[in-house]
Parts: C-alpha cells; structure tokens; sequence
C-alpha cells in the first residue's frame, strides 16, 4: 500500500511541474490576404503664390451739369411801369377773347378795325353796331371824329375794356374799316413805356 501511494504522489509532483514550466502559447500572426502594393510617395510642387486679380478701376461718378436757370423775363422797369413789346395779347370783353395787337406810342388814339358798321339811335342816344374778331358787338358812340380830308363820313369813338397784364382799362377806340387792333397812347401813358425790339413780354390775362 505504501508503493501504491508514493507512486500516486510521485505522477502528481510531476504533473504538477509540467504545469509550471510550460511557457504562454504564442500568438498566431495574421494572415495577409492578397499581395501588397508598396505605397507611392506623393510629390508635391513649391508652393506657387496666387497671382493678385488687378482691381476694377472705379471711375469718379460724373455729376449730371447742372441746367441753367432761364433768365426771367423783366416785364417792369424799376418805377413800376409795364414793359410792353411791339405786339401783345390782349383780352377784349366785347370780342370774348384775347386778340393780337400791335403797341404804337406813336398813335394818339387807339384803333380797332370793324366791319358791317351799322349806325342807330338807342334812348335818343347815337349807338353803333359792328363786328370784329368774329363778334357782333353793339355799344354806344362816345364821340365823332371828322376826317382830315374833308370827307362827310365820321369815325366813331367808343370805350372797350382792355386787359394786358396788369392793366385793367376802359379805353377809347376809334371805329376804322378793316382788321387788327393798335393801342395808342391813350392806353399806355403814366403806366407803361414800349420796348419796339421785344414781343409779347406781358403774359396773357385770365379771362
């Protein structure tokens, strides 16, 4: 019995060493599928700096010229007189309607030219009937004029308002045969002098 039990012990004393001394297994390495390409080095040129972009040339905004003031028209002289031209619009009441004149300050009475003159007495009051610009107007004589050359026919005289600028004025005309109105200096004295080189420097009247 004891040779069976130091048999027993002796193989487990050496199992026991077997245990001991054997080392770690090793590590299996990877397999590697496949063939491996060796890696190309990557080359790199020098650095080439960016060429600067030239700047748009900004061009000075160009200011539009600035246009110049009209002259104002001078329709007074420094007294406050109106400057009349050689020929103005003037607005008649009896004709309804501005008419072209001409300014004469060589004429002593004013004149407008009638047709279809027509004499006739009203209230015992001499009246003359006439057309001009178109109109038929009917007004009372104011006076006669005889004619220089010894003639029997008389020329009536009679009031019409006339506007022109700022003038306002119930004005003496005398009746002749024919066209066109010629403001004399019966119409401009004391409040307006005639400049012959200009026309229309008084704007039209309202009506």
């Amino acid at each position: 019995m004891r040779i069976i039990a130091a048999c027993i012990a002796a193989v487990l004393l050496a199992g026991c060493a077997q245990k001991v001394t054997r080392g770690p297994e090793p590590t299996p390495e990877p397999e590697i599928s496949g063939e491996v390409k060796p890696t190309e080095p990557i080359v790199t040129g020098p650095e080439v700096a960016p060429v600067p972009q030239p700047k748009p040339e900004l061009k000075p905004a160009v200011k539009p010229e600035p246009k110049p003031k009209p002259t104002p028209v001078v329709t007074k002289t420094q007294d406050g007189k109106l400057i009349l031209g050689a020929e103005e619009w003037v607005w008649l009441d009896s004709a309804k309607q501005h008419v072209r004149v001409k300014v004469d300050s060589d004429v002593k009475l004013s004149t407008i030219g009638v047709s279809d003159i027509q004499e006739f007495e009203r209230d015992g009051n001499d009246w003359i009937k006439f057309k001009t610009s178109g109109q038929s107007v009917e007004l009372p004589v104011e006076r006669w004029l005889k004619n220089k050359n010894g003639s029997k026919n008389r020329q009536a005289v009679v009031k019409l308002r006339a506007k022109l600028g700022e003038l306002n004025e119930l004005t003496e005309f005398a009746l002749t045969a024919g066209k066109g109105i010629v403001l004399g200096i019966n119409f401009i004295r004391d409040v307006a002098i005639v400049d012959g080189s200009r026309k229309y420097v008084q704007p039209k009247t309202k009506k």
